[in-house]
């Protein structure tokens, strides 16, 4: 039996289940391009994690997000089954603005 917490996850209006990850933490130092690189390389293997989980119960396509709201920042990738995913370029819906 797994436990885990999801921040938010819904389905678009293409059918795409979103799993996304709220980080609230703050950068110092160092680009930003940068510093959202590492935390995309910090948090795949939890969202990865989550979307197998997700892959278990639906076979609609899923992409992951984390979403940093004080740095106003986002970064989204698709899972792809048995696959090391590649972070593409952004698309699909954003988080809303202000939040």
């Amino acid at each position: 039996v797994e436990h885990v917490i999801i921040d938010r996850s819904f389905v678009d209006e293409h059918g795409t289940r979103w799993i996304i990850d709220y980080k609230t933490g703050t950068h110092g130092g160092g680009g930003l391009d940068e510093f959202l690189d590492r935390e995309e390389e910090r948090y795949r293997g939890q969202l990865e994690q989550y979307a197998g989980i997700m892959r278990r119960m639906e076979t609609r396509p899923i992409r992951l997000g984390l979403y940093f709201p004080l740095l106003r920042a986002w970064r989204e990738w698709p899972f792809r089954d048995g696959e090391a995913a590649v972070a593409g370029p952004d698309q699909g819906p954003r988080p809303p603005s202000g939040a």
